[in-house]
Parts: structure tokens; sequence; C-alpha cells
């Protein structure tokens, strides 16, 4: 499936296949959106799939807002099409919203 993300009541919805190959621009979109919105959520629970070189682009992305000061929150922890991703990447994006720590 084609990769799209939707605005959904202030919730980034992305859905669709979620590679290394769309993974750098889905990950320069956000940067702008934090640049005109601020704090951005982006929910993943309607990924059908992700791969470890989107894990790693998203991080960035976290990198980035926290740099900015800013805040991404990541939500669809629970979509078990993309668990293995992050279990893959040994990074846990949720996490870092529940710490606080860089998104």
């Amino acid at each position: 499936m084609a990769l799209s993300i939707k605005e959904n009541n202030r919730i980034f919805e992305v859905n669709g296949n979620l590679s290394a190959s769309n993974s750098y621009q889905v990950r320069k979109y956000f940067e702008i959106m934090l640049k005109m919105n601020g704090n951005i959520k982006v929910s993943l629970e309607n990924l059908d799939s992700m791969d470890i070189g989107s894990v790693f682009e998203l991080k960035a992305l976290a990198a980035f807002a926290s740099r900015q000061g800013k805040t991404v929150t990541f939500i669809g922890s629970k979509n078990k099409k993309i668990q293995g991703a992050f279990l893959g990447s040994g990074c846990d994006l949720f996490s870092f919203n529940h710490l606080k720590l860089s998104a």
C-alpha cells in the first residue's frame, strides 16, 4: 500500500508502508510541520509495515524536535505490524515519549 499522511484532530496519521525508500521524505515533511505547528503527534497505528531504517529516521526526527525545543509524540505502539522494526533497531520511540527524553 502506498504511503499517505493525513491530519485528523491535530494528529498526523501515517498509513501504508514506511520504508527506507520513503522515510527520509517523511522525516523532512514532519520537520516542516514542527516548524509550522510547534509540537506534533504522529500516529503509527495504521501502518501496514515499517523497516529498521524508518525507525532511525523517526529517531532523527525526534532529535531534530529536541534541538528545536519542541516535541514529537509517537502513538501506535500496539501495532503488531511494526513492532519487529522497533525490536530489530533496539530503539523504542514510544518510551522516549513517556520518559520525556528526546520526543
